[in-house]
């Protein structure tokens, strides 16, 4: 192949920038000597080594020595400390760079760290989104290269610590030289520089770093050139249904919840029919419960709308919304008109000037919420005319009863009914994309929240910080349950 495109994806900490710096001296035939520094300072975003340090992806085009150009898209680091909303934002980010900017892909290289026997949870969170987004055809175009392995006795990393999806994908190992030569130069300029014997062992490291370094790397771009080019219309469609999926489980819990408030009130009425004799009250308040509006959502083409997603509040906060669209809250936040006024609240989000929630409970969907009046069905006027025609109290009191036990089965079918539609979806994209299910994702964002929250108790956190992570945990755990039931 006279050119490649990979997609370089990885934890943050791993060292992926450090990476893209090896290969764009590597490629442009750089003895070490002459190596140097390359990845843009721009695409760098503030915050320490715990947090995601690339700011947007960024594709780079390097042109080798041998005239060959080799296309790298840097990528925003998953698993984002921030939270679970900046990583829906660097995924959206990705799938709309690859959209817009390659036609075909040669590689998926996933960095790691290879001085760990297992994955930790972070690692493994980004692992399953990255699946979520790569459809199950590019599983033979994946690779891993575990970084900061100094000699083969020092790789601990077991392959059955992967999920079986990528089990098999081919694995490299490497220290990068340019941090030991960067760091060897420094030592060189020190005020106090080391002794000579030391210097001496700090470049024979390197060189002998430098020297298994390169024959790995021919490996691998041996291997890279072997691989079947891959089309990037399916991951554009994966992530479109991702999305729909997730409007979906806002639409579905809507429904559920709903649908549980009027059941709950059904057999409370039911109940007071026991001690309660007043058959008109009683059927006055059935006729309202039954006949009680329904949020649900509806689609709006491709314009895009800020919706509140608080359990119980359905306000379309800004229709055909300014900002483009965005899975980024905290930018939703800055700049959606909902949220001119830019009162900050607890949480550190901004107070919504329609609904008063906060920016962080609010989404761009292709939807908005509407009132779905109930419309009275053939079944609703045969049991107002048997209500009617009873003869006597205890008569109407009986086909009371039956009316509302035949309410409550119709309502466990529409919850049925919805809970079906979602799986029609899910199965759909379960069938596309290499993780086969979506509720991975979900689990694997819940126990990395739990991580962090951990992590925030032991640190002191204070009550109300935790009171909303114990919250954003309970809101995936919901979204969970819904899609294991569809």
């Amino acid at each position: 192949k006279d050119s490649l495109t990979i997609l370089l994806i990885g934890e943050t900490g791993v060292g992926k920038t450090a990476f893209m710096d090896l290969l764009a001296n590597v490629c442009a035939g750089r003895v070490m000597e002459d190596f140097k520094v390359e990845h843009k300072k721009d695409n760098e975003a503030g915050g320490n080594g715990s947090g995601s340090q690339t700011n947007k992806p960024k594709l780079y085009h390097i042109k080798c020595a041998n005239g060959y150009m080799v296309h790298v898209l840097d990528t925003p680091g998953l698993a984002d400390t921030r939270g679970t909303d900046f990583d829906d934002a660097h995924k959206a980010a990705i799938a709309e760079t690859i959209k817009d900017q390659i036609e075909t892909i040669d590689c998926v290289l996933i960095l790691a760290n290879g001085t760990q026997e297992r994955l930790p949870i972070p690692t493994k969170y980004a692992i399953t989104v990255i699946s979520g987004m790569f459809p199950s055809s590019i599983v033979d175009n994946m690779a891993f290269i575990f970084t900061m392995v100094a000699n083969p006795l020092q790789f601990n990393f077991k392959r059955e610590g992967l999920d079986v999806s990528v089990r098999k994908t081919k694995f490299w190992a490497i220290d990068n030289p340019l941090a030991g030569w960067v760091k060897y130069q420094k030592s060189l300029n020190d005020e106090e520089p080391p002794e000579d014997f030391i210097l001496e062992d700090m470049r024979e490291t390197v060189h002998a770093t430098y020297a298994k370094t390169m024959k790995t790397l021919n490996s691998f771009f041996k291997w890279v050139d072997e691989r079947k080019v891959q089309p990037v219309k399916e991951i554009n469609d994966l992530y479109n249904m991702s999305n729909k999926i997730e409007a979906s489980i806002s639409d579905v819990l809507a429904r559920i919840t709903q649908t549980e408030a009027q059941k709950t009130e059904l057999i409370k009425l039911q109940n007071e029919m026991e001690t309660q004799k007043q058959i008109k009250k009683i059927n006055v308040n059935y006729t309202t419960i039954i006949n009680k509006p329904f949020h649900v959502h509806e689609g709006t083409g491709e314009v895009h709308n800020t919706l509140c997603c608080a359990s119980e509040c359905y306000h379309n906060c800004h229709e055909n919304c300014n900002v483009s669209f965005t899975l980024d809250r905290d930018k939703l936040g800055r700049d959606c008109n909902a949220f001119w006024k830019q009162r900050v609240g607890p949480d550190g989000g901004y107070i919504c000037d329609e609904c008063g929630h906060s920016s962080k409970l609010h989404q761009h969907y292709r939807d908005k919420w509407v009132v779905k009046e109930n419309i009275e069905t053939t079944e609703d006027k045969i049991a107002k005319e048997k209500f009617l025609a009873a003869s006597s109290e205890e008569d109407r009191i009986l086909v009371m009863k039956q009316n509302i036990d035949e309410k409550l089965k119709k309502l466990e079918i529409s919850m049925a009914d919805d809970e079906d539609q979602l799986s029609s979806i899910c199965s759909e994209y379960n069938k596309l994309a290499l993780s086969g299910s979506f509720v991975g994702y979900i689990s694997q964002a819940i126990l990395l929240l739990q991580m962090h929250e951990k992590k925030m108790t032991e640190e002191g956190a204070p009550a109300d910080a935790l009171a909303r992570m114990a919250e954003r945990i309970k809101s995936l755990q919901k979204r969970r349950d819904v899609v294991e039931q569809a």
